[in-house]
């Protein structure tokens, strides 16, 4: 689920501006200065009834069938891979224990030939016999993690979203409420590991960075312990949590623009030593 970094000396189109715009979020705060404050305490402002319930649902998936389009890099040429589509599952875990509300994650397993170890959410490739995007969405969860369909309350499909070098997808959110890690049986060819992070975990200063990509744009990152999530599927996550968090609720390191980043730009090419040495007569022997 990862982007792929090509090389360009183009100046960057930064995709958080232009997400943020659409989603409409003013703050034009730096990434530095964006670590000063703590964001707010979901479990105090919300409680879980309320942002799992039915006007949290209408909110959330008004804007996620709305969804700005992708910003393709003008570096980035088309594949063969952007004509498939595929279908990830946005599931919001309302954990046994501590009742608190967290996202689902995997890591890709160490045996697939493309993206291995990479953090990505449930989901894979539409089949032919898939009778819609929930469909897919529910199937490769329940094939890469073991967590049963009937367990997950559907909100619906997001807008598909076109993303380059890889197939189109459509993020599929759903609800699993008295969810536990122990009740998964993971796929290992497919996941290595399966983990939760807490919405809360996610909203702090320390969590969000970003990554520029060598196609010359930047995108957004989650640290979280030892987990980086990048690439689509930090996108995603970013995408998520303005949709679902109230404006009140919402941390001012989400609502970052990335405004100061320097085009990336290759090293000059060294000569060879060979080169160098047909080149000097004096190294000749």
């Amino acid at each position: 689920m990862s982007l792929i970094a090509q090389a360009s000396r183009t100046v960057p189109q930064c995709l958080l501006l232009h997400l943020n715009r659409h989603l409409g979020t003013s703050s034009c705060l730096s990434a530095a200065s964006a670590t000063s404050s703590e964001p707010p305490d979901v479990s105090q402002l919300i409680t879980a009834a309320q942002l799992l319930g039915p006007e949290s649902q209408r909110r959330c998936m008004e804007k996620m069938r709305s969804l700005p389009a992708f910003p393709r890099p003008k570096a980035l040429t088309p594949s063969r891979r952007e004509k498939e589509t595929s279908a990830v599952l946005i599931a919001l875990c309302q954990e046994r224990d501590t009742n608190e509300i967290s996202l689902l994650y995997t890591r890709r397993s160490r045996h697939l030939r493309s993206h291995s170890f990479q953090i990505s959410f449930p989901g894979g490739r539409r089949d032919d016999q898939d009778t819609s995007y929930v469909d897919c969405a529910l199937r490769e969860t329940e094939e890469e993690i073991g967590l049963p369909r009937h367990r997950i309350q559907v909100w619906g499909e997001a807008k598909q979203l076109q993303l380059p070098r890889t197939s189109s997808i459509v993020p599929v959110v759903g609800v699993v409420p008295d969810f536990s890690l122990s009740e998964l049986r993971l796929n290992w060819e497919e996941v290595e590991e399966a983990f939760s992070v807490p919405l809360k975990s996610l909203m702090l200063p320390k969590a969000t960075r970003h990554t520029q990509f060598r196609s010359g744009y930047s995108g957004p990152v989650f640290v979280v312990d030892h987990y980086r999530i990048w690439g689509i599927t930090g996108y995603l996550t970013h995408l998520f949590l303005h949709c679902l968090l109230p404006p009140s609720l919402l941390p001012d390191c989400l609502k970052t623009n990335i405004k100061f980043i320097r085009p990336f730009k290759l090293p000059p090419r060294l000569p060879h030593h060979r080169e160098h040495s047909a080149a000097d007569p004096s190294m000749r022997t």
